[in-house]
């Protein structure tokens, strides 16, 4: 699963006006710190099911589809991987050289959907419908040869499956000014039937406020059916938001974590965390002050505690590939790499400067990587990178 993130875009704002004041990139000690956590009370929600998966037809095999306009990519590994364009749903099997048309037979346009993407056979995604309030789920299990449907009672939000059965959605249910109503699902039926699990939206019956209505929720991950987390930002000095449940999403508790010295008072976006094992995990938080950071945070027991490696006074977009091997790159001719989880950085010079259009970067290992690119035409680009980030080929020109 690859980290996704919506941060508060006053946030993107105050980020791109501050960075011009400082150094090209900086490091900094992290500072000590323990995070402490409180409890909330027992809420009981309603159930929400959906009816039955409906199949859809399965085509002899899947096409290829030239240059395709690709929005958002999600690799594997340095094959594998998925991607979805404004009238695709796309899966390649050569690194991204050729694009296979992976979309439900009947579908004209894919839109900017959520989407969530297990491995190279087992893949969801969601097409909202017109009101935006309910939408339509989509899962194959069969690397995109044949779909099976079923109406959800959500539209965008966070997607997530701990396995080919068990899945969670945080559903946004619409954001204002500095604040986010959501609500958690949950499925144990490979998303054919979701129950709900907890609302914050007053508006609602048994809407709770232990995941708090302010703020804009930038994703959710679970560690297991019971272990999970919310982040997000609010335009608050010296507070992160992370916000986790010990019980299935029933109930939560901000998690108080440290932020690196000299960032004290510095608002934040944080993402939601990426696990590698039971208990190793890392997220990503940006930090914005007189001089505008990225900050790598780190646990090792299973998310109970986070510690903040060394910031890095450049903000943009960022990549894991796994818990040593990290980036961040404003697009610019120089990027930043670190290999030991953020405690020390390099500076890793680039062939290409797409300071203005880069979209995304996603990286599957420490040398394998893709850059993927859109300007105001709606022209999309993808780059591949094979050294780290030096050179930069064009899949997709």
């Amino acid at each position: 699963m690859k980290t996704r993130y919506l941060p508060l875009a006053g946030l993107f704002l105050l980020a791109l006006t501050l960075s011009a004041c400082g150094p090209p990139w900086q490091v900094n000690p992290p500072p000590a710190g323990t995070p402490t956590a409180s409890s909330t009370p027992n809420v009981i929600f309603p159930t929400v099911t959906s009816t039955p998966l409906l199949p859809t037809e399965t085509p002899a095999s899947l096409p290829v589809v030239a240059s395709p306009a690709i929005t958002s990519i999600d690799m594997l590994d340095e094959m594998n991987g998925w991607a979805i364009g404004e009238a695709y749903i796309l899966r390649t099997e050569d690194g991204g050289v050729d694009w296979l048309n992976a979309t439900p037979v009947g579908l004209a346009s894919v839109g900017f959907a959520t989407s969530f993407f297990m491995d190279a056979t087992t893949a969801w995604f969601i097409l909202p419908s017109a009101d935006y309030t309910t939408g339509t789920l989509y899962q194959t299990a069969d690397g995109g040869l044949s779909w099976v449907s079923s109406p959800v009672p959500f539209t965008g939000g966070s997607l997530q499956f701990l396995d080919a059965q068990n899945g969670w959605m945080l559903a946004s249910l619409g954001a204002g000014a500095g604040s986010e109503a959501v609500a958690v699902f949950q499925s144990t039926a490979v998303g054919a039937n979701w129950n709900q699990v907890y609302v914050n939206d007053p508006t609602l019956p048994a809407s709770s406020d232990s995941l708090p209505l302010s703020g804009q929720k930038s994703g959710m991950t679970f560690l297991d059916a019971k272990h999970g987390w919310v982040t997000g930002s609010v335009p608050m000095d010296g507070y992160v938001y992370l916000f986790s449940t010990q019980d299935g999403g029933r109930n939560w508790t901000h998690q108080g974590v440290s932020l690196p010295a000299g960032f004290e008072t510095a608002m934040t976006s944080a993402d939601a965390p990426r696990f590698f094992t039971s208990t190793d995990g890392i997220f990503h938080a940006g930090l914005y002050t007189a001089v505008s950071a990225s900050v790598f945070y780190l646990t090792q027991d299973g998310g109970a505690s986070w510690t903040p490696t060394f910031p890095v006074n450049m903000v943009g977009r960022y990549a894991i590939a796994n818990l040593q091997d990290v980036w961040v790159w404003d697009g610019g001719p120089a990027m930043l790499v670190s290999h030991d989880s953020g405690v020390t950085w390099s500076q890793v010079n680039t062939n290409i400067n797409v300071i203005d259009t880069l979209m995304t970067i996603d990286f599957v290992n420490a040398t394998t990587g893709w850059a993927l690119t859109g300007d105001a035409s709606s022209h999309y680009s993808l780059y591949k990178t094979t050294d780290g980030g030096a050179n930069w080929t064009a899949l997709i020109p």
